[in-house]
């Protein structure tokens, strides 16, 4: 089965999804994993840098950081690590002939692909609108108040309360304009989901243990 897990910067979803995807002895696909696969079915460097640069950082930019491409890609930089779903992926066109929707749209593929092979939990990557509707997939979001995430990023990166607070922001409106320009749906909308869960107010061992709890009992259902 799977898990999608969406979460908002700051709001220890990326915790949450490491620690439930280890309890259920699922693999934990993220951005570096979809990055390494997305190379795989050719999603040029060359189009990451392009798009990620073009003066503002907003939907280019946050989508193909989830794809590994910023300047961590660029000649001389540390390479994406490789990807734990080995070599199931393969090109299915010339680089040359990808653009933005083809490369989204590439992205879908890997999800599904995914979805129809490995018991996983899904970091992000829009999983919630890919795979909606498929049987025996879980569909969680972890959200918690602005001033929660902006303070919990400000610590945990030694950031001045002014910029986390404009990183939290900025990831926000990222987020929601890829899934409505690319899935027309709101992304903090809680009917997409199966569980939201607050950690301003769970603590994270019990977030831990709802995601888990919801996994299984949705995969059995199903």
């Amino acid at each position: 089965m799977i898990i999608t897990l969406s979460w908002q910067l700051g709001s220890e979803g990326d915790t949450v999804a490491r620690r439930a995807a280890a309890a259920l002895g699922f693999l934990l696909i993220d951005h570096a994993q979809i990055g390494s696969a997305a190379s795989a079915r050719g999603v040029p460097p060359d189009l990451l840098q392009r798009l990620l640069y073009e003066g503002h950082r907003s939907l280019a930019g946050q989508f193909f950081d989830t794809l590994g491409g910023g300047p961590a890609d660029s000649p001389g930089g540390t390479p994406t690590p490789p990807s734990p779903l080995g070599g199931i992926f393969v090109p299915v066109m010339p680089p040359a002939s990808l653009g933005l929707q083809e490369a989204v749209s590439t992205l879908g593929m890997i999800l599904k692909d995914i979805a129809n092979r490995e018991n996983a939990l899904i970091l992000g990557q829009g999983g919630q609108a890919w795979l909606r509707g498929y049987e025996g997939v879980c569909h969680v979001q972890i959200v918690a108040p602005f001033a929660v995430r902006v303070a919990r990023l400000a610590a945990r990166e030694t950031l001045a309360p002014e910029v986390a607070r404009r990183r939290v922001r900025a990831s926000d409106l990222a987020r929601a304009d890829y899934m409505a320009r690319y899935h027309e749906v709101n992304w903090l909308d809680p009917m997409q989901y199966h569980l939201v869960i607050n950690t301003g107010m769970t603590p994270s061992d019990a977030a831990v243990a709802l995601v888990v709890h919801a996994a299984e009992a949705i995969g059995h259902r199903t």
